[in-house]
């Protein structure tokens, strides 16, 4: 079965998806720091024009945020769980951003190479975080990605 995110991301080619993904880290620090607890079209909308999102990428923002917000107990679980030593509030808010748009990606794009959704985290910490987040990401990232990949390993071999 497809994800909701799946579809939003195959309508973009790579560079859109790309960019789409830089702006949905922008938008959720954006809600994180003013402390919304929710999504509304609204907020979506005054973000994409202020920030000139192109029509077809936001319904990939759209959807992600969506995801954040569902799960967020499950991506915060999963966040602290493999940032060894580091509690979440202690993690720099863009680092945070990132992490939850990638572990969300991670938990229901399993189409996707997981090498993919990380490479896509660190070049977006490079950019936006401090000199250290590209290996801190990348160190989370890869723990999310073994830790979902057994688990789901655990719920097919549980299947049979």
């Amino acid at each position: 079965m497809t994800s909701d995110l799946t579809r939003a991301a195959m309508a973009l080619v790579p560079n859109e998806l790309r960019a789409a993904r830089r702006f949905a880290v922008q938008f959720l620090y954006q809600l994180d720091s003013s402390q919304q607890m929710f999504l509304s079209d609204g907020l979506l909308d005054a973000f994409c024009k202020q920030n000139e999102v192109p029509e077809a990428q936001r319904h990939f923002i759209k959807t992600v945020i969506e995801v954040c917000f569902a799960q967020k107990q499950e991506i915060d679980s999963l966040i602290e769980a493999s940032a060894v030593n580091w509690k979440l509030s202690r993690i720099a808010r863009v680092d945070l951003a990132i992490l939850r748009i990638c572990t969300a990606e991670l938990m229901t794009r399993s189409e996707v190479a997981k090498d993919v959704i990380i490479f896509e985290g660190i070049e977006i910490g490079k950019e936006f975080g401090s000199t250290a987040s590209g290996s801190f990401i990348n160190g989370v990232l890869d723990r999310i990605a073994r830790n979902t990949q057994a688990k789901g390993q655990d719920e097919l071999d549980a299947g049979r």
